[in-house]
């Protein structure tokens, strides 16, 4: 498992200045076991074996105060379990510290965590100033579907940018400059077989400007040489997971519908790691090429928190926080619904736990009935799922 944020520059992260500290170990170890405990309901456990993590790292702060180390391993401790209320001021306090002087390295190690803490905010305690949306995605310039990381083969089709021209553009295709929205709409003309120049007219003398200034040609190389230096190691097709034991059919249902191969009619043992993935690969997919765009925070958000659950489970058999969790179920309640094509069907989803679905004769098209009722059905797994929690 990756501790910290993989970002797409190959910079270090904190526990990279811990992992020769024996304290180190017996924190993560802790941790670990927690996780462990958690995914097996056995919530008293787990809470005690974060206490004792705690208590490691805030008694070596008590008798090392000025040492960098102790006050590190607590922010790392806060950082891997999601406890923003916390790592934020913490870490805050550190970079703004007179006590400590901080290499380049360490330094941008402490900003990229607290701007992970930061962005990975619900829409409405984010100040004005942060960043456009709960996580960054990409539109893959070659398949269309949204993505986590540029850095890495995108997880639908495998591609990735093999020119420092074809990385600017990548890079360029974002939501931090565009909205979630435009982005979906992308994704759907690029379905329709639209190159991306088409779609994006301006995008060749965007790229053009992107390779003539030289911080960003800069960042551009060292992305690319990253993709190149991990693609070997990275290669993790959604696609491929999804497939029949038996036949290598692709089924296209999760959860429960999801029992036998639609082709050969064997027995689906897919563990509950990969029924999850399913269903957020379905619902965003849904999202990106069948789902009623909105300019609503709460939708966009929704999009982005399911491509980086997405990613963690893909990439770090990672399951989704409690926090992801919850602030999903809210998103979907906010939203107050989900609308299918053309608003054919209409799903409800202001009580996540009681999904309600109406069809409207007047706007529906000869599909939407089948697709109004496969997203619900999704839908409704994925309130399931993110209520219990995934198990790894």
């Amino acid at each position: 498992m990756m501790f910290g944020l993989f970002r797409d520059k190959k910079e270090k992260s904190i526990q990279d200045f811990l992992v020769d500290f024996a304290l180190y170990r017996e924190v993560i170890g802790r941790i670990e076991k927690a996780k462990s405990l958690r995914r097996l309901n056995r919530v008293n456990e787990c809470n005690q074996a974060l206490l004792e993590a705690e208590s490691i790292a805030r008694t070596y702060i008590d008798r090392n105060s000025r040492e960098k180390r102790a006050h590190l391993l607590l922010a790392l401790f806060l950082i891997e379990t999601g406890d923003s209320e916390r790592a934020i001021p913490l870490i805050d306090n550190l970079l703004n510290s007179s006590k400590f002087q901080w290499s380049s390295d360490e330094k941008q190690a402490l900003l990229g965590a607290l701007q992970k803490f930061q962005r990975e905010r619900p829409y409405n305690e984010r100040t004005p100033s942060a960043t456009h949306g709960f996580t960054q995605v990409y539109c893959c310039t070659n398949c269309g579907r949204l993505h986590n990381f540029v850095s890495l083969p995108c997880p639908h089709c495998d591609w990735f940018p093999t020119t420092i021209e074809e990385m600017a553009r990548s890079m360029s295709l974002t939501n931090l400059h565009f909205k979630i929205p435009a982005l979906l709409l992308m994704s759907r003309e690029m379905a329709k077989g639209r190159k991306v120049d088409h779609i994006v007219p301006n995008l060749v003398s965007t790229v053009q400007i992107f390779l003539n200034t030289p911080q960003r040609l800069e960042e551009a190389k060292e992305i690319l040489a990253l993709a190149h230096t991990n693609a070997n190691k990275n290669h993790r097709l959604i696609g491929e997971l999804r497939e029949c034991g038996s036949c290598s059919a692709r089924n296209p249902l999760s959860g429960g519908a999801a029992n036998v191969c639609v082709k050969c009619d064997q027995v689906l043992n897919w563990p509950d790691a990969l029924r999850a993935l399913a269903c957020m690969d379905n619902l965003l997919w849904f999202f990106e090429q069948r789902v009623e765009v909105s300019s609503e925070e709460s939708f966009s958000d929704f999009v982005c928190i399911l491509v980086a659950m997405l990613n963690n489970l893909l990439r770090k058999q990672e399951s989704p926080s409690s926090r992801e969790r919850e602030y999903s179920i809210r998103l979907l309640s906010s939203m107050a619904a989900v609308c299918d094509a053309d608003k054919g069907a209409v799903i409800h989803t202001k009580n996540p736990q009681k999904l309600e679905i109406f069809m409207f004769k007047e706007n529906m098209r000869d599909d939407s009935e089948t697709f109004g009722m496969l997203i619900c059905m999704e839908l409704k797994y994925f309130v399931e799922v993110m209520e219990r929690g995934v198990l790894c």
